[in-house]
């Protein structure tokens, strides 16, 4: 019995010992670690402007009124084009709505046999400007926008004939079109203000009038065109 106590004397001494030891030590407070916050979703609401570079390719069909609407040519177009745009976007949900304006400085040329002349002229076609005035809709994922637009375009050629084999000009015309155009594209914003897209548009401009300047008495070809589009683009949100 006396070794017990002893030794329920000895063990309580070393408990004491070992808690007065760790009282001594400094007191260490638990690790703290912050909630991860995640990030807001990215808003398109906002206007921008923006450039663009690209390539067209389309169809001429040019028709002598005169000859009773016989077709004189019919070639293709294409070539580069690059300009820019500016609009603005409205978010609700997934859904973002918007505008937007482009021009296009562009250098889409083509040319074909003159029928009616027996090939001894060629027809020659050059878009130099075009450009569109769209809606736009598309559905938000994050950062990620795929949209459609549709609205009015317009586009400038100029218009020669040349006499072969020589290639004298003998007529010529500077003559603007006006039609519609619908598209779809899909943007991607890689910064707050900055989005990359990338797009297709085709433009439509049916049947129109141009008259031509030529030395002996001016004249009209009706033209009837067609251009698709496809460029690539940087927008950067002022708003």
């Amino acid at each position: 019995m006396k070794k017990l106590c002893l030794g329920t004397v000895v063990l309580g001494a070393l408990l004491a010992a070992n808690a007065a030891a760790a009282a001594d030590l400094p007191y260490r407070m638990p690790a703290y670690k912050a909630p991860v916050v995640p990030s807001p979703p990215f808003n398109w609401t906002g206007c921008y402007i923006g450039g663009h570079v690209g390539g067209g390719f389309g169809h001429t069909r040019w028709t002598a009124p005169a000859a009773g609407d016989a077709e004189t040519t019919n070639h293709d177009v294409d070539g580069v084009l690059g300009g820019g745009q500016i609009g603005c976007n409205y978010q609700t949900g997934s859904w973002v709505f918007g505008a937007e304006a482009d021009a296009s400085w562009a250098d889409l040329t083509g040319s074909g046999l003159d029928d009616l002349s027996l090939g001894t002229q060629t027809d020659h076609t050059k878009v130099d400007f075009l450009g569109t005035v769209t809606g736009r809709a598309g559905v938000a994922w994050d950062r990620a926008l795929f949209y459609a637009k549709g609205g009015a375009a317009w586009a400038h050629d100029q218009l020669a004939v040349t006499f072969n084999p020589t290639g004298q000009t003998v007529a010529t015309a500077d003559n603007t079109l006006w039609g519609w155009t619908v598209g779809a594209g899909v943007e991607y914003a890689f910064a707050p203000n900055w989005s990359a897209k990338v797009e297709y548009d085709y433009l439509n401009f049916g049947s129109q009038s141009a008259t031509f300047s030529a030395p002996a008495a001016p004249f009209n070809f009706d033209l009837g065109q067609h251009i698709d589009v496809v460029k690539a683009g940087v927008n950067c949100k002022f708003y």
